[in-house]
């Protein structure tokens, strides 16, 4: 069973045993994306929730 982060805190199997091999290879090539993207191109928490519609409290 799956355990979830509490107030900042990581799960017990936060280490990646439950991570399948094709996600594991995808991560280093997501994390270039992410330093590559133009800060521009990303939004913030607010700006995601109110796109989705989501009321932040």
């Amino acid at each position: 069973m799956r355990s979830m982060a509490v107030d900042g805190e990581q799960p017990e199997d936060a280490d990646g045993a439950e991570m399948l091999p094709d996600e594991a290879a995808v991560l280093p090539e997501r994390g270039e994306s992410l330093d590559d993207a133009d800060d521009d191109e990303l939004l913030t928490t607010e700006e995601a929730a109110e796109r989705l519609g989501i009321e932040l409290d």
